[in-house]
């Protein structure tokens, strides 16, 4: 069996990205860390892992028949946050509102790739964006302030959603789209 290691994002506006890497960058300016590149940046639905080839069709249609007629979806950058492990910061994300309808094409997504054998996600649902792995050499006073950053919520409407490959390299991860589906505008 062949493999390829494959994830459904939603991709993000520019706009909201710069907004996002600029917010950061008044934080943590010149300062160690190892950021993810701007290509990688999306808002994960579900990571299907090392995926057998033969059901990629399996699985654009899926996500087809689930996209076709579907309005853009809204929701907004809202804070950044840290995911921690042994107490210890690993994750530096950007976290986004949950609404009603990101939540539900998430669970569609869940339910819907039961029937090709993956496994539904149990954790909560809380839809961000990855910043950068921690390798414990960055400043923590400069995580603590950004992660309790104020700003004003930034509405936007996610347009896209992507199937992508992950191929693991030595220099890291990189990604290529499988297929793109376009979502409609409300009025369509």
């Amino acid at each position: 069996m062949t493999t390829e290691r494959l994830f459904v994002a939603a991709e993000l506006p520019d706009n909201i990205i710069e907004e996002i890497i600029s917010l950061r960058n008044d934080v943590f300016g010149s300062s160690k860390v190892k950021w993810e590149p701007k290509s990688k940046l999306h808002l994960t639905l579900k990571f299907l892992g090392d995926t057998d080839k033969q059901i990629i069709p399996e699985i654009g249609k899926i996500l087809n028949d689930l996209l076709e007629r579907r309005a853009k979806i809204p929701t907004a950058f809202k804070r950044f946050g840290v995911f921690y492990r042994n107490g210890e910061p690993k994750i530096l994300w950007a976290g986004f509102e949950a609404t009603e309808e990101l939540v539900r094409l998430r669970d569609e997504i869940e339910e819907n790739f039961q029937s090709l054998g993956f496994t539904k996600e149990t954790r909560k649902f809380k839809p961000h964006l990855t910043l950068a792995r921690l390798k414990g050499y960055e400043d923590k006073n400069k995580i603590l302030k950004l992660r309790k950053m104020e700003f004003d919520k930034k509405d936007f409407f996610i347009e896209k959603i992507i199937l992508f490959k992950s191929e693991l390299k030595p220099t890291g991860s990189v990604y290529s789209e499988i297929k793109s589906f376009e979502l409609k505008n409300q009025e369509e």
